[in-house]
């Protein structure tokens, strides 16, 4: 199974806001606006200025409330950018301020959990990734809609395919597609994400039938609610281009797999290095 990264932002601010002391106006307002701003960058795929922004937010982030939130923004551009040392050092700052200012079981660290386990698992440092996971499953648990437990059940999916336990890795991920149909995020790019882990799952054991649609509907998803050459549309169209070739559709396997180079090698081009 390929390593689909979550590359849609998801940032818990409620929760940590509401224990933050008070900010002047005009140091908050500078914060939100490079921080917000830096965000949508990275939503569309501009991650170089995405990280100027960041880095720009990171010199206002004067209390610590903002100071997490900056550091796991970091931490998502730079792994965006392939700079996974710098990225896993902001992913433990940030994740050391929400503990020693939110306590260990706010639903604030979830996220901050789910992004770390997901940097060390594409770079194949398995060890203690699967207990990251599993603290963010724990704390977010009792919240079942949260899109933070589909993450990581998504990242502990991906583990147990890993270590051919595929019966497990395929009920992880259902469930994880059903609590985000239930949550009304049916059509939401961490839904796609694992529509396409599950197609990728069944083509590898050769369930093209149910494959096919898993694909077509996280394409469905990626073209409303991402842009064309965004990363996830390139590693679900390399997983399609796998199934078509597995299935004897040799020729429109090399179309889709050359189609989804093109995306790469602009995101390679745009300093998108994973």
């Amino acid at each position: 199974m390929k390593r689909p990264i979550l590359r849609v932002a998801a940032f818990v601010l409620c929760a940590v806001y509401a224990a933050a002391p008070a900010a002047s106006a005009n140091e908050k307002n500078l914060w939100v606006s490079h921080y917000f701003t830096a965000m949508n960058n990275y939503t569309e795929g501009d991650y170089q200025d995405a990280l100027l922004l960041c880095e720009a937010a990171a010199q206002e982030a004067h209390k610590r409330y903002r100071s997490a939130d900056t550091h796991e923004s970091l931490g998502q551009v730079l792994t965006a950018l392939g700079k996974f040392d710098e990225a896993e050092k902001h992913y433990r700052e940030a994740l050391d301020l929400k503990r020693r200012s939110l306590g260990k079981h706010n639903p604030a660290l979830a996220s901050t959990l789910n992004d770390l386990a997901d940097l060390l698992y594409i770079q194949d440092k398995t060890d203690g990734v699967e207990a990251l996971y599993r603290e963010a499953l724990d704390i977010k648990d009792r919240d079942q809609k949260s899109i933070e437990v589909c993450r990581s059940l998504n990242g502990l999916a991906l583990l147990r395919n890993d270590s051919n336990d595929y019966v497990e890795a395929e009920e992880l991920l259902k469930r994880a597609i059903d609590l985000h149909e239930r949550a009304e995020r049916r059509d939401d790019p961490y839904n796609a994400t694992v529509l396409t882990n599950l197609g990728i799952l069944y083509t590898n054991l050769q369930r093209y039938e149910e494959a096919a649609p898993l694909f077509e509907r996280a394409k469905y998803i990626h073209d409303r609610k991402l842009q064309e050459d965004h990363p996830d549309v390139a590693l679900r169209m390399h997983a399609t281009a796998a199934l078509l070739n597995a299935t004897g559709h040799t020729r429109d396997a090399v179309i889709m797999a050359t189609a989804a180079d093109k995306i790469r090698e602009k995101q390679f081009a745009k300093g998108d290095l994973y």
